[in-house]
């Protein structure tokens, strides 16, 4: 069987980057391709290793709408006007892709190719906030004396493209984190340390998406353990290191950059593996993170408390979330801790 790699060099565009490589594998995977592609975080770069034929064309089911009308919130910030003459986003990703398949495959074959990033490239593409929330208008730049929107970042198109394919496919946008009553959304994604394509796709359908509301952090940390429970009964097929987030506050008509980062899994990873340790988890996604945004009082201060334990697990953390804890206990509102359970939980705290 014939053996391909493709290589998905990082610009510091942490989400960015993360949607290219899961964009290219499926733009040459597609949905129901016989070829076997993985993808592997090798630091610097991304690497697609495709076992079998490169398809000679994308599959055009991949730019259909999705039942979640992801395509709709990629290109949330993209205003659209009754006079607009270009095409929309989502038949510009398509055309792109179908139309310079080969020219996108070749380009991602060079080992030197690092897409440019500026606010001027030869036919580019704006880089949606939603693609990455550090590319947004006025957060790169610091306003002084008088106001002004901030230049927009481009990037040339077929990198743009397999980012939007990556982005609608493979983002995590939590719907409960679109009422109303919730001032903020997130965008998540699962770093690829390594990964088989079509058992990531059956892992990020299967994760459910309604997250705790309370806070970006609540909110991460709830998909992050959803996440590893899973990927468990698939760990010898995927591997995630961290997830990576964006964040946008919702002001008006249009949200603004909130910020992002990555977490590391490192801690949930060793806890999943331990005796007790999905158990744990279960217990902490059913009961410790509501998914309801109007929790106040104790329920709402120990989703806070334990989000930051697990952010950082820490000895100071873990005592500040089980003395809400025990207040819960004494209040009735939540049941005790098995003594097994409290044991998986404090083996790899740190101690500093």
């Amino acid at each position: 069987m014939s053996s391909q790699k493709l290589f998905v060099n990082k610009t510091g565009f942490e989400m960015f980057d993360c949607f290219r490589a899961y964009g290219l594998a499926l733009l040459i995977n597609g949905l129901g391709s016989d070829v076997e592609t993985r993808i592997h975080d090798f630091g610097p770069t991304y690497v697609i290793d495709v076992k079998g034929d490169l398809p000679r064309n994308t599959d055009p089911k991949i730019f259909e709408k999705t039942e979640s009308n992801s395509w709709l919130l990629v290109f949330r910030t993209f205003k659209e006007r009754k006079d607009l003459k270009r095409k929309l986003p989502l038949e510009d990703v398509r055309d792109i892709a179908i139309q310079n398949y080969s020219k996108i495959l070749d380009l991602y074959k060079r080992r030197d190719f690092v897409p440019e990033i500026s606010t001027k490239v030869k036919d580019g593409k704006t880089l949606y906030q939603t693609i990455d929330v550090s590319a947004a208008k006025g957060y790169r730049e610091e306003k002084r004396l008088t106001y002004h929107e901030g230049s927009q970042l481009q990037v040339d198109k077929f990198s743009w493209c397999i980012a939007a394919i990556g982005a609608a496919w493979f983002g995590v946008w939590p719907r409960n984190l679109m009422r109303r009553d919730v001032g903020f959304s997130v965008c998540i994604v699962p770093n690829p340390e390594r990964v088989l394509l079509i058992t990531h796709r059956e892992v990020h359908e299967n994760v459910e998406k309604q997250l705790c509301p309370i806070s970006a952090n609540t909110a991460i940390v709830h998909y992050s353990i959803k996440l590893v429970n899973k990927a468990l009964r698939k760990s010898d097929e995927v591997n995630y290191d961290e997830v990576i987030f964006n964040v946008m506050q919702k002001t008006g008509q249009q949200p603004k950059p909130g910020g992002g980062g990555k977490y590391s899994l490192t801690f949930l990873n060793e806890l999943v593996q331990t005796n007790m340790g999905p158990q744990v988890l279960d217990y902490i996604d059913k009961y410790l993170l509501p998914i309801n945004p109007n929790v106040k009082g104790i329920r709402q201060d120990i989703a806070l408390a334990l989000s930051d334990f697990l952010l950082r697990p820490t000895l100071d953390n873990f005592r500040r979330f089980e003395s809400l804890y025990i207040r819960g206990e004494i209040n009735r509102e939540l049941f005790p801790w098995e003594k097994s359970q409290l044991e998986e939980l404090l083996k790899y705290v740190e101690f500093a």
